[in-house]
């Protein structure tokens, strides 16, 4: 039989004596390494170690991550399209009336010839019968050196402004958060959600209140409104407006920005109410499975008296009267949706 030897390792027949060294191979007894030795040659120390690891670079790119998705969305918050500054709107004399609105209409022509693309604006008025939407003339679509359209024909943005109950809303918070993308904020959150289909779509925790889906042209900027004229001031609009400026776009992604502006009477610090306007930007790049969501934008009152009737119809506003709404069992959830092209 063969043995070997436990000093020098020398494979000999048994005997008492190794061959090569010289050892009483009965008698000896190797030293004991040293603690720190037996400490990190234990298997479970340097699996244990792997993780810590792991998981500690994984936090780090993570919070990189979050960062730079946070210094994005700020330097959005200091450049949005609509308004660059919430707070009470200067609301103009009545006799003003006039020139503050063609001033109004100055300072859009003025936006409008310095944005990148053509605005395709879409300013919703309530009438006593339905809602009707009323698109300002597209101007002709670009084209690049081919010739080819530079959108692609068939694609589309969806977006779906909800009642969603708090506890889907919080499974909603959790997918988002399984991206790295979900961004919470003092008074909204938005972020990307996996899953669309699954996660929004036929679901009755969730109330659909209004559907706008607008095809994607050469134009990289959509604009729409669900507003009221100010009966104190007619050049004053009260509600929300949509807006998106679409950096990039192809068969599968769809990448840009998205704010929500709101013109909406809020309590004053003196009493009272008073018109305030505020911002609420992010960005977004979604496409195949994914969807993007914004929450938090809808005030759980309207603050506007006997005038809350005319405000009704809007299908968007109607979450106003929900009983769960007001109890804060549901909130007011903006989803958006990409539908590629052919």
């Amino acid at each position: 039989m063969l043995i070997n030897c436990p000093r020098c390792g020398f494979q000999q027949p048994k005997d008492k004596y190794c061959a090569q060294c010289g050892v009483d191979m009965e008698s000896f007894k190797p030293a004991t390494p040293p603690a720190w030795k037996r400490f990190f040659g234990n298997p479970l120390i340097q699996l244990s170690l792997v993780v810590v690891v792991a998981g500690g670079v994984g936090i780090t790119l993570y919070k990189k991550g979050q960062q730079n998705l946070e210094r994005r969305v700020s330097y959005l918050k200091s450049t949005v399209q609509i308004n660059s500054a919430g707070g009470p709107v200067d609301v103009p004399p009545p006799e003003d009336t006039a020139n503050f609105a063609q001033q109004e209409t100055q300072e859009a022509t003025q936006s409008s010839e310095a944005a990148d693309g053509t605005i395709d604006a879409y300013k919703v008025e309530p009438t006593p019968a339905a809602v009707t939407a009323v698109a300002a003339p597209a101007a002709p679509e670009q084209t690049d050196r081919t010739g080819r359209a530079v959108a692609k024909a068939g694609a589309h943005l969806i977006v779906y402004y909800t009642e969603v109950s708090r506890g889907r809303l919080n499974a909603i918070f959790g997918a988002s958060r399984s991206t790295g993308q979900f961004m919470n904020f003092n008074e909204y959150s938005a972020g990307i959600l996996p899953d669309f289909e699954k996660n929004v779509m036929n679901r009755p925790d969730i109330k659909i209140l209004h559907k706008e889906d607008r095809p994607l042209t050469a134009s990289r900027t959509l604009q729409w409104s669900y507003t009221l004229k100010d009966r104190r001031n007619p050049a004053i609009e009260i509600g929300l407006t949509t807006f998106f400026e679409l950096n990039d776009f192809d068969n599968n992604n769809l990448r840009g920005n998205l704010e929500i502006q709101r013109n909406w009477r809020e309590p004053a610090p003196g009493g009272g109410f008073e018109l305030q306007r505020k911002s609420f930007p992010a960005i977004f790049e979604i496409g195949g499975e994914t969807g993007f969501f914004m929450s938090g934008v809808m005030p759980p009152m309207s603050n506007m008296g006997p005038e809350e009737d005319q405000l009704m119809s809007f299908d968007i506003y109607k979450i106003l009267r929900s009983p769960q709404f007001r109890s804060g069992e549901s909130d007011f959830v903006i989803f958006v949706e990409f539908e590629k092209g052919n």
